[in-house]
């Protein structure tokens, strides 16, 4: 932990757990916490180690200091207050001390990034990623092991797998983390967790970017994963991961959840499940949908119901089609697209910038400088405007992989199947499976933008991924 910062005084460090354990009373008061130096302590500055000096002696703790052969505490210091003096020219010193290394170090690595920005292949050890482990003749070497694991988590989660799940595989499998941690109070191996897999998808060494000190650079590192799959995933992620896969007990009872929306108020679509008694003395199981606004008496008074069966054929007859126009995605002209626009834009801002920075190297005003404040964070706004845009093409691209995909999980895809009745009594069997519900469930924010729900003329209007739209009619029974 770090003492010229104070993190060794945050809730995570030892002498954070220490005076827990004193205040707790399982380390009496008396006891004496040894330090090699008063700079172990903390170095710094004066007042917020003055500070956490007095609140340790103030709980019965004595501080011994083995340099000085000092033991401190109230009755010595009361005794003789110079010691207190002692003590804040030794916080001085270790806090001057530090914040010299600090500036050096500081030094050292704008240098470094001087190199880096005239070629340079420059190694700077804990901000590399994980799976690089060495530089040699001006090239990085990677560690084979950890580059499949990462390649291996991408294709996992670009083939449908919930972070979640991509855990619990490497998990089982005694897979290592990455950075290889061990857990400090059981000395086991970390495990991996739904987090640290987001976090390994969005990590953008993976496509060869570096990032230090607010400098970016494009293919640094060898690129372990290809563009388009990073920003396959990044779509991916940018959606509303809770509103994909199943439920907490594993079922997957809404296949558009996060997709319907009521016609009538805009509210977001709700499934009802339930079951009735039937004349043979047995049970009825059904599932609806209902508008929020209807369930919570807020805004709607539409009461009519979906049947999400009914519907849930209805919607897929239309992907069991070969070649569905409204889903395909069908590319505009590069400068009629919204990535287009957006470079077209971005390239204006730069011109801005560039014609603002030399005015400000001829004469200084503070307009201009609010001017280039303000250029700068447009030009940031667009490059992430960019980006998403840039994932959301890609993604669209790939719709005809995802059609195919959806085929065939629900075993339409065969040559065999000519007939829609038996492409459609195919998809009802892959529909009661819940294994090929959460499969599907994962397909549907890439074919799908918004579903809306009419009640009153049992209609849905359907939003495509690519902004096409459909209206369907429903006939339930």
């Amino acid at each position: 932990m770090s003492g010229f910062k104070g993190k060794n005084f945050s809730n995570e460090s030892a002498l954070s757990d220490f005076l827990k354990l004193v205040d707790s009373g399982d380390i009496p008061k008396g006891a004496v916490l040894i330090v090699e130096n008063m700079d172990r302590l903390s170095r710094q500055s004066i007042l917020p180690c003055l500070s956490k000096f007095i609140e340790i002696i103030n709980r019965g703790v004595s501080i011994g200091v083995i340099s000085q052969g000092k033991i401190l505490d109230e009755k010595s210091i009361t005794e003789n207050p110079m010691e207190l003096m002692l003590v804040l020219v030794e916080f001085s010193r270790a806090n001057n001390e530090s914040e010299t290394k600090s500036k050096r170090s500081k030094s050292v690595i704008i240098k470094k990034i001087e190199a880096v920005k005239n070629g340079s292949k420059i190694w700077f050890g804990c901000q590399k990623p994980s799976w690089i482990i060495g530089l040699n003749d001006g090239k990085f070497v990677e560690d084979k092991s950890r580059v499949k694991i990462v390649q291996s988590i991408f294709e996992m989660y670009l083939a449908g797998w919930s972070t979640n799940k991509i855990a619990y595989t490497l998990n089982q499998k005694r897979t290592p983390t990455l950075r290889l941690f061990k857990d400090k109070k059981t000395n086991q191996m970390k495990l991996w967790t739904n987090s640290t897999v987001a976090e390994l998808l969005r990590n953008k060494n993976v496509i060869g970017w570096f990032g230090i000190n607010g400098n970016e650079f494009t293919s640094y590192f060898p690129a372990i994963i290809s563009e388009r799959n990073f920003l396959l995933a990044q779509n991916k992620l940018n959606q509303n991961t809770k509103n994909r896969g199943g439920s907490k007990y594993g079922l997957v009872r809404n296949l558009f959840k996060g997709l319907l929306y009521c016609h009538s108020c805009g509210q977001v679509i709700e499934t009802k499940v339930g079951s009735y008694a039937n004349v043979e003395g047995g049970l009825n199981h059904y599932a609806h949908y209902i508008c929020r606004g209807v369930k919570n008496k807020n805004g709607c008074t539409n009461k009519f119901r979906f049947n999400v069966s009914d519907f849930e054929q209805d919607i897929f007859a239309i992907v069991l089609e070969k070649s569905p126009a409204e889903l395909l995605f069908k590319p505009k002209d590069k400068a009629e697209s919204v990535c287009g626009k957006l470079e077209l834009e971005l390239l204006k801002v730069n011109a801005d910038l560039n014609d603002t920075v030399s005015l400000i190297g001829k004469v200084k005003l503070p307009q201009l400088e609010t001017k280039l404040t303000e250029l700068d964070k447009r030009k940031n706004a667009i490059e992430e405007q960019l980006k998403i845009e840039s994932a959301k093409e890609t993604s669209m691209a790939d719709t005809p992989l995802k059609l195919a995909k959806l085929k065939e999980i629900i075993d339409a895809n065969d040559d065999d199947i000519t007939e829609l009745d038996k492409a459609m009594t195919e998809m009802i069997k892959a529909l009661s499976d819940t294994n090929k519900r959460k499969q599907l469930k994962n397909i549907m924010p890439d074919l799908f933008s918004r579903i809306e729900l009419d009640f009153v003329k049992a209609e849905s209007h359907l939003t495509f991924a690519n902004g096409t739209q459909k209206k369907i009619s429903h006939c339930f029974v």
